[in-house]
């Protein structure tokens, strides 16, 4: 009976919910064959008042610029610079993004129509632009396709390189040129995300070749392995913020060893009471009780700060082990699959920080299992090598084999 009622009670509430969004939709198909406005976020260049849209002085000039100039010129990366140009920019005041243009320029609603399930109706509103105009624009537009070819290639760096000066993630790509023979030529590099939604004002970095930047970093993470002097430094300064650790912990033993010794005296005190008449058994057995149990909670937090502290003990780290052990990383390196090889630089680089000039390589610390702790070395920058390191220096340059010819920066590379 229960579960009978209980099906029921459910069928009943399924059926209203449809109920209630066949209503919603023959409404909203109601008021759009009216022309009114169904709601949702107001149109760039329209206010809404009172459920209505009437067109906002400012922003209209702009959207009908937009068409005007795009009719003229159908590009929408040409159109974003001379919206720059002219110090217009969205309301959230940040730029203007290739989906945003798209979405204006394709927005019936500014020819006055109003559109819903696949529909056009003539809306009550004001129409911002005719629509000889708007028809003209979508025509030049165009069509968007999904992409079938793709590149078969593993970008080693995706999701550790970060852009310095916009504070985005780079994102793999690539561009094709087409050969003489008819055959097409594909270049990967790794690009700034927001110049890839926004524009190319929003970075100076812009992009990165993807074979060199790769061949840097690994050739960079190599050389790291061979530094028996950066090892040993690291090693050591592990091995002192293990002590570091270990301090509060053995001060806790401390406490915690003498109340036990303090609570085994407090026995012995009431049984000699006992045996001097002084106290009477009732209340032994009251006061044993007691301190039989406080004895029993602080052994447990003693024996669990113990096992913490021969854990930490156990953590000493040994620098010829983890030598040998980077020593053999770059022996089978390049014996592994291409998506294997991106495991492993995972495992021991956090991320790589991209400046105009260098390349911040911010490691993980050099031990087993280390890419599981939360604490991380600092990025080897110049002034942090060990003395006497030296970086080695290479021909080709950073300016010249990772940034277009045009955006040439300054040579060398910082760690």
């Amino acid at each position: 009976m229960g579960r009978l009622l209980r099906n029921i009670l459910l069928d009943f509430a399924q059926f209203e919910r449809e109920m209630t969004a066949d209503r919603t939709r023959d409404k909203m198909q109601q008021r759009a064959s009216k022309g009114m406005w169904n709601g949702g976020n107001v149109p760039y260049g329209y206010l809404n008042q009172d459920k209505r849209l009437v067109p906002n002085p400012v922003e209209t000039e702009r959207v009908r610029f937009m068409f005007q100039r795009y009719a003229q010129d159908p590009s929408s990366g040409r159109l974003r610079q001379e919206l720059y140009r002219l110090g217009w920019y969205p309301r959230s005041g940040q730029y203007w993004g290739k989906m945003t243009l798209g979405y204006i320029l394709s927005n019936p609603i500014y020819c006055g129509r109003v559109q819903f399930n696949g529909q056009l109706h003539k809306g009550e509103h004001e129409p911002l632009v005719d629509e000889a105009l708007y028809f003209k624009v979508r025509s030049l537009q165009p069509e968007r396709t999904r992409v079938t070819t793709r590149m078969e290639r593993v970008f080693l760096l995706k999701g550790l390189l970060r852009c310095s000066k916009c504070e985005s993630v780079m994102t793999p790509h690539y561009t094709q040129k087409r050969r003489r023979d008819g055959s097409v030529s594909r270049i990967a590099y790794y690009r700034c995300t927001k110049t890839m939604h926004k524009s190319t004002h929003v970075c100076t970095i812009k992009h990165l070749n993807a074979n060199e930047i790769e061949r840097v970093v690994v050739q960079h993470v190599m050389e790291l392995c061979q530094n028996s002097g950066l090892v040993n430094m690291t090693i050591e300064e592990l091995n002192r913020d293990q002590k570091e650790k270990l301090k509060p912990l053995e001060q806790e033993a401390i406490r915690l060893r003498a109340r036990l010794d303090e609570l085994g005296r407090e026995i012995d005190r009431f049984v000699r009471a006992l045996g001097q008449g002084t106290i009477s058994v009732k209340r032994l057995e009251q006061e044993m009780r007691q301190r039989e149990k406080d004895r029993e909670a602080l052994q447990v937090q003693y024996d669990h700060v113990q096992r913490t502290m021969q854990e930490q003990a156990g953590r000493d780290y040994d620098a010829e082990v983890i030598l040998q052990n980077l020593q053999d990383f770059q022996k089978i390196y390049h014996a592994l699959a291409p998506q294997e090889q991106v495991e492993v630089l995972r495992c021991l680089v956090r991320d790589i920080v991209v400046h105009p000039d260098k390349l911040l390589l911010n490691i993980f610390e050099l031990a087993p299992g280390s890419q599981k702790r939360i604490d991380w070395l600092p990025g080897q920058d110049s002034n942090l090598r060990p003395a006497g390191y030296k970086c080695p220096s290479f021909s080709t340059g950073l300016g010249l084999s990772l940034h277009p010819p045009a955006e040439k920066a300054g040579e060398g590379v910082g760690r």
